[in-house]
């Protein structure tokens, strides 16, 4: 009864620590290599969220967006700012890290592709009283790259 219950607990803990090293050595999935749910320019995506936010946040919220835009600003750690050519709002862009060696050859002001999660938007209102609102639409993808 004892060796059994030793042999029982044995199992679980080796299970337990498999399942650690798993999780832990896991990658997460590649948003860039695969086809996009959508393809949009920049400034599609966010008249798309200017006309109708909830109709856009169904279509696009979580899913894998291919966007082409120019670069605003660029972060080499790992995220770049993609602006229409009307200046009309920004989509902010988190890079996956294995696309970190194609966001260091970027530069500003350079026209380019990505493709990623789109997870969020937000939507500034002009008002009088505040000289820093109404910046636009700004939409977020996360799991990003560049595609080339």
């Amino acid at each position: 009864m004892r060796r059994t219950a030793l042999i029982i607990i044995a199992v679980l803990i080796a299970g337990l620590g498999v399942t650690i090293y798993l999780m832990y050595t896991h990658e997460p999935a590649d948003n860039v290599s695969g086809d996009p749910d959508y393809t949009v320019t920049s400034s599609g995506l966010i008249a798309a969220f200017e006309r109708d936010s909830s109709a856009a946040s169904v279509k696009y919220l979580n899913k894998v967006i291919q966007c082409r835009g120019t670069v605003k600003m660029l972060d080499t750690s790992g995220s770049l700012v993609l602006t229409p050519d009307d200046g009309t709002g920004e989509i902010i862009v988190a890079i996956d890290s294995r696309y970190t060696p194609a966001l260091k050859q970027t530069e500003q002001g350079s026209v380019i592709t990505i493709q990623g999660i789109c997870s969020g938007y937000s939507r500034d209102e002009a008002s009088e009283d505040d000289l820093l609102s109404g910046l636009g639409t700004t939409i977020r993808l996360r799991s990003a790259g560049i595609k080339q």
